[in-house]
């Protein structure tokens, strides 16, 4: 197994203080777009190719009682449509099995059904094969990639699981359509207790797991507006993100760029390594949204082969 580079610390109770630190008494207060979704009628309709993606990757961090994190896992998979949701089944041998259910969101998002259980080898001292009860989770489709995103419990363990696929050609999009009860906004405020992860195409399959740190979400004229300032995301290097002001799945505003630092993983310990230290993603796309008092980023961008080429990055921000 490919192992990520660690980065950060996370202390035994930052799940537990995990809640964000609203700004405003009410989600992006004064907004149209909080308006809007207070009034707009519940009925959602994902558009999402349906069928089996392969070459997918994965990364699990433990973050309570020990820091670990693993990354490189390759797999496959499938989604189908089961009533008026979208079910998720992962075929990634001796690593995760099961299937997960997912509510659409908006056109390219859906959240996590609760109390859902799968099974992974989650990233502890003994690498060994858990059932996972995921608390939260969310699907997004970030231009041509699917990201999947859980958090839950292990055990005594507290797991992150992140999977990347790309979106293979020839699937056409199906329109998956729900009624259920509009999921809560986007709200201004202090996530805390998050973890990440990253994985790149190539020339070597690369990946960093972090945790420990926290995201602000502020509104910023008629955008939202994502920043960090701790160790959590050191390698990206842009210092702060702007998104449209989607009252539920918020988009990375078009133009943007960021620098990635070690794109193709830590150097060598010995010698020189032969990929550049640093890397500016271009095309950068991504979305957030909120999922059971959680947050969740998914990004992705572009670097020059030998930059490692494209690259992934998911973020949560656990609730209590």
């Amino acid at each position: 197994m490919h192992r990520a580079r660690l980065a950060g610390y996370l202390c035994a109770a930052c799940l537990a203080c995990g809640a964000r630190t609203p700004l405003s008494a009410d989600p992006l207060a004064g907004s149209d777009a909080a308006t809007a979704a207070e009034t707009a009628p519940p009925t959602v309709t994902l558009s999402i190719p349906l069928g089996t993606y392969e070459a997918c990757t994965s990364s699990t961090v433990t973050t309570r009682p020990n820091f670990v994190g693993g990354t490189g896992r390759g797999g496959a998979i499938t989604l189908s449509q089961r009533g008026d949701g979208v079910v998720a089944t992962f075929a990634f041998p001796t690593y995760a099995s099961g299937s997960l259910v997912f509510a659409p969101t908006a056109a390219t998002s859906a959240a996590f059904r609760a109390g859902q259980t799968f099974d992974v080898q989650t990233a502890n001292p003994s690498f060994g094969v858990v059932t996972v009860t995921a608390t939260t989770g969310a699907l997004s489709l970030v231009g041509p990639t699917l990201f999947i995103s859980t958090h839950g419990v292990a055990g005594a363990d507290d797991v992150s699981t992140f999977f990347r696929c790309r979106v293979p050609a020839g699937l056409r999009a199906t329109d998956v359509v729900t009624n259920a009860p509009p999921p809560a906004p986007l709200a201004a405020g202090v996530y805390r207790a998050c973890t990440a992860a990253s994985s790149t195409e190539g020339p070597v399959l690369a990946g960093v797991s972090a945790g420990g740190g926290s995201l602000t979400v502020s509104q910023v004229g008629a955008s939202l507006r994502l920043t960090w300032s701790d160790s959590l995301l050191s390698e990206l290097a842009c210092g702060r993100l702007d998104f449209g002001a989607d009252p539920v799945t918020a988009v990375l505003t078009a133009g943007q760029t960021c620098e990635f630092r070690q794109p193709c993983g830590p150097p060598p310990t010995l010698g020189t390594s032969p990929y550049p230290s640093t890397a500016t993603l271009t095309d950068l796309r991504g979305s957030m949204m909120v999922n059971g008092n959680a947050l969740f980023v998914d990004l992705r961008g572009d670097a020059s082969a030998e930059a490692c080429g494209i690259h992934d990055l998911s973020i949560t921000c656990a609730g209590p």
